[in-house]
């Protein structure tokens, strides 16, 4: 088992002190990255890459979250931009990509292009040794936002395609949200290798402490332990001053 906390969630000016807080003062086995094109913060700027990549141990469990909206993009352009990352990951050390499915306005069309676009760039993340972590997200009524992956059969029909780096990644809060996060684990456990930790009240994606929201931990911890989960655990809720919720929630974790 790993645990690791997103960057992206706690306070940082420089790589160092990132590399700092996380290794020393969080005592974790690794930090999730953020990535988009822009390179700007809040994500990493190319100097950021660049130091990481001097500086971080190469036994740190190195991930990154990348933004892009694959279906709306198109198979083409999303394979294109997907393929991209490559480069960083090689660079720095990444093992690992979580990814949202985008959005779509005909949700099954959306799932097929999704599938159209992993298809096509699968090949080359197994040669990188490179994962893409797919992301359960909102429930596809929220707010009519028609965001896609939130039910078990829109992973089976992209899962399906078998590959070794194609895997789920659950988020306990989006899984609060849609109200099956129990059902996401148990039904999905042969490809789930990440698990965000983040609370909510249930409606909207709040990333509270831990315990803080009304999240099913209990149900989640039961389920995971269940299916034998042994991958990584990465905290996705803010850790600032108050570091009781952070430190409980590990000790959780760690005596499931």
């Amino acid at each position: 088992m790993k645990y690791v906390i997103s960057a992206g969630h706690f306070v940082w000016k420089t790589p160092a002190e990132c590399l700092s807080r996380v290794t020393e003062e969080f005592g974790l086995d690794g930090m999730e990255l953020s990535l988009k094109p822009i390179y700007e913060r809040p994500h990493c700027t190319k100097q950021d890459l660049a130091w990481f990549a001097e500086n971080v141990p190469r036994d740190l469990d190195l991930s990154a979250h990348i933004w892009e909206n694959v279906a709306q993009l198109g198979p083409e352009r999303a394979a294109e931009t997907l393929l991209g990352w490559l480069p960083d990951c090689a660079q720095t050390g990444i093992t690992g990509l979580v990814v949202h499915g985008g959005s779509h306005p005909d949700q099954r069309e959306g799932i097929r292009l999704t599938r159209e676009t992993f298809a096509a760039v699968l090949p080359e993340f197994e040669k990188a040794g490179v994962v893409l972590n797919l992301e359960n997200h909102y429930p596809y009524e929220y707010k009519n936002c028609q965001e896609l992956f939130s039910e078990v059969w829109e992973f089976e029909e992209v899962l399906s395609l078998n590959s070794p780096s194609l895997r789920f990644c659950f988020d306990t809060g989006h899984g609060n949200m849609a109200n099956n996060g129990v059902e996401l684990i148990r039904e999905l456990a042969p490809w789930l290798t990440y698990v965000h930790l983040a609370d909510n009240g249930g409606v909207d994606d709040d990333h509270c402490g831990f315990r803080e929201g009304t999240t099913d931990w209990d149900g989640y911890l039961a389920a995971l332990h269940d299916v034998g989960f042994a991958g990584t655990y990465c905290v996705e809720f803010p850790v600032r001053e108050d570091h009781g919720p952070f430190r409980r929630c590990l000790e959780e974790l760690r005596s499931n």
